[in-house]
């Protein structure tokens, strides 16, 4: 059974409801809609046809926001540009939709446009208006990016339509929240503001060079993370982006958070059939980095052929996870080591492998404990039961976790004999088999797990 999960982007080539289904039944797990693009009413919409295709699934839906993404703003016409010619940026010049970041870039900074085909240096700034000259030619149209490399700028960590996908997303009951080009803890924190005590989990977007300053502090503060690979890919050196990608993977694991790989892992297919020899590899490389999710982009939303390549997908990953090569799995961080938690969680890891148990089943209200067990990579398959329909949704992205729902029982007997019917009844029980347990008590109460058994199914 593949572990590793998979996120389609939803759009024109896939949002009926039959191309929903179709992608499920290919192997998707999470479905992810880009605020970026549609409107509020089209992106309630498609959040109720998910949840009406899925039933009683464990199929997630995560909210994409647009984020304060500086562009190009109006212009008649576009500009070409040539090597060493001049250009004014800002007011007076080529408009910018957030103008305000001009007054951040000082004079030498680098700054790019068109996904990174056109470079200008700073030479000179006067209040709003940066004086440019060209590095390389290209062409500015209205709309595309512009990227600062290593400038912190003076944006709000939301947009008001940012604020306003939130607070759908809350009231849509969404199980994840992708924050688009957050730079410091504070906007995960400001996020959390909006959503409240009990709203979607928070998956910081590593998409920005002062985000990877700020690394390690987002994972922190942040729910999961998704490295976003093509902004990241115009903010610093292209072969700098696997060894952020690695970063970000380790730093996600050691705290037992989920993580997403993004961007151009099949982008071919989104006008051929069949992928390059190249995007496979990325796609192995990323399961053997130890990701828990991968993420396909235009290839579902707009691609030609979107069930195919969540088909691809999924057979690149289930071939990557055969054993040839080991997943990294770069252990637990130093403040979680000694946690009666952290201690169980091993523990039922390694006494799974030692008497080669057919399953992990954990009992869980949080997804702590499923966390936990999947950040150490076990190859026993993992089965998390849960009385919690957000929980249940929320495991979908997590790393070799079937999650399952189940009433909420009295007694440790009652609450096993749940479980063990349950995971029989999803098929990860066949036969007689050894099983290894873990739950908490007091029941009921998160962050409690520490009873373990091993029992004969």
């Amino acid at each position: 059974m593949r572990r590793t999960k998979i996120v389609v982007t939803l759009g024109p080539s896939c949002w009926s409801a039959e191309g929903i289904g179709a992608l499920l039944e290919a192997g998707a797990q999470v479905f992810r809609i880009n605020t970026a693009h549609g409107s509020p009413e089209r992106h309630r919409e498609l959040i109720g046809r998910v949840r009406g295709v899925a039933g009683k699934r464990a199929v997630g839906v995560l909210l994409d926001t647009r984020g304060p993404k500086v562009r190009v703003g109006d212009l008649s016409q576009p500009v070409q540009v040539a090597p060493g010619e001049e250009v004014l940026l800002g007011d007076g010049g080529i408009p910018l939709t957030h103008p305000e970041a001009a007054e951040a870039v000082a004079p030498g900074a680098h700054i790019l446009l068109a996904d990174g085909v056109l470079e200008l240096q700073v030479l000179e700034r006067c209040g709003r208006t940066l004086r440019c000259r060209a590095l390389r030619s290209g062409v500015i149209q209205a709309g595309k990016g512009v990227n600062f490399p290593g400038v912190v700028l003076p944006l709000p960590a939301l947009t008001p339509e940012d604020r306003a996908s939130l607070v759908l997303a809350r009231e849509e009951g969404v199980d994840f929240v992708a924050l688009s080009f957050a730079q410091r803890p504070e906007d995960v924190a400001e996020a959390r503001r909006i959503l409240g005590a009990h709203g979607p989990a928070v998956l910081a977007k590593v998409e920005l060079a002062s985000a990877v300053a700020r690394m390690e502090e987002l994972v922190t503060a942040a729910d999961g993370a998704m490295v976003a690979r093509g902004d990241l890919g115009v903010e610093i050196e292209p072969y700098r982006v696997p060894l952020v990608q690695r970063r970000l993977v380790d730093l996600c694991n050691a705290r037992a958070k989920p993580v997403i790989v993004a961007t151009q892992m099949l982008q071919s297919m989104v006008f051929s059939p069949v992928p390059t020899r190249a995007e496979v590899a990325d796609v192995a490389n990323a399961v053997w980095d130890g990701a828990d999710a991968l993420m396909l982009s235009e290839e579902t939303a707009v691609g030609k052929y979107p069930v195919e390549a969540v088909r691809v997908m999924a057979q690149a990953a289930e071939a990557a996870e055969g054993g040839e090569v080991p997943i990294r799995v770069p252990g637990l961080a130093a403040d979680l080591v000694g946690e009666v938690p952290a201690a169980i969680a091993q523990s039922a890891c390694a006494i799974a492998r030692e008497i080669r148990a057919g399953l992990i089943l954990c009992a869980t209200v949080s997804g702590w404990t499923a966390r936990l067990l999947a950040s150490l990579r076990p190859w026993v398959p993992i089965a998390a039961v849960t009385p919690r329909p957000e929980v249940f949704r929320q495991l979908s992205l997590v790393w070799g976790v079937h999650p399952l729902l189940i009433p909420e029982a009295e007694t440790v007997d009652a609450l096993l004999d749940q479980a063990l019917a349950k995971a029989r009844e999803a098929g990860l029980l066949e036969g007689r088999a050894q099983v290894v347990f873990t739950a908490g008590l007091p029941f009921r109460t998160p962050g409690t797990t520490n009873l373990i058994r091993v029992v004969e199914a």
